[in-house]
């Protein structure tokens, strides 16, 4: 049988591993400033939230592409 030892926490967050708090604690600022740089309205003015949503979508999505084609981590 293989030796199959997991990774340990600290091996898994040099890898980029985090909670699901922690990413959304690091994704909120970033994408309250897209949604107001985008906008240009400021925070107080109101928006339709599909509106809202296909911004979000679309920041999500560019989000997604970098962490693929970059990495979380550094290269070695």
């Amino acid at each position: 049988m293989a030796n199959s030892k997991m990774p340990t926490d600290k091996e898994l967050r040099e890898r980029g591993y985090m909670t699901s708090d922690e990413f959304v604690d690091r994704l909120i600022p970033g994408l309250k400033e897209y949604l107001r740089r985008n906008w240009g309205r400021g925070a107080t003015e109101l928006n339709h939230p599909e509106d809202l949503i296909s911004n979000v979508s679309v920041y999500i999505d560019v989000a997604y592409h970098v962490i693929v084609d970059f990495g979380v981590t550094e290269k070695e």
